[in-house]
């Protein structure tokens, strides 16, 4: 078996569900994957994870597509893998990053700005800022639009995004502060 044919270890694999022959492509290939992902992802752990779940695919979808050179497609479905997993990365650090914005805002007691009490005051807090802080914030932070999808929305250049943005945060928080300021008279 170890002198076949990448395409008739597949069609070993697919056929007669040898598990060896996906074992043998792993040993012809598995180097080359992980130096792939190791090019793309930059960390070595991750890469050799990566390799384990791309190999891992190739068992569920290598049956049902047509292979003309299985190296070249492996590669193919190695790169698209590994551009998942970097925009996966991509749209979790935009998250965090929208949410430590909010976070970072300071607050006279240890609520966090996203708690109950809080999100209770939301929507008032919300009604008072000016019409464009209030979609712009609506858009950003609650509806997880990028800034090209708020000025598209809007009709507001990439500068006005971000300033009703900043001026936005800064007085949702005043309103949040008063509000609950209010409340607790």
């Amino acid at each position: 078996m170890q002198s076949a044919t990448d395409l008739e270890l597949v069609a070993a694999f697919c056929k007669q569900d040898e598990k060896q022959a996906l074992g043998i492509l792993y040993q012809r290939y598995g180097h080359l994957v992980v130096g792939l992902c190791l090019d793309y992802l930059k960390d070595r752990e991750a890469a050799r994870d990566a390799t384990m779940d791309i190999f891992e695919k190739v068992t569920l979808k290598v049956c049902n597509q047509p292979i003309d050179t299985f190296r070249a497609w492996l590669f193919y479905t190695s790169r698209n893998y590994c551009i998942d997993v970097l925009r996966k990365k991509m749209r979790e650090r935009e998250h965090r990053t929208k949410i430590s914005s909010l976070e970072g805002v300071e607050y006279e007691s240890d609520e966090r700005p996203l708690s109950e009490a809080r999100l209770d005051h939301l929507p008032a807090a919300l009604n008072n800022l000016p019409e464009q802080q209030a979609r712009c914030v609506r858009l950003f932070y609650l509806r997880g639009h990028s800034y090209a999808a708020v000025c598209e929305k809007t009709g507001y250049d990439l500068k006005q995004v971000k300033s009703y943005l900043q001026n936005g945060r800064r007085n949702l928080r005043i309103q949040l502060q008063k509000l609950a300021h209010e409340q607790s008279e």
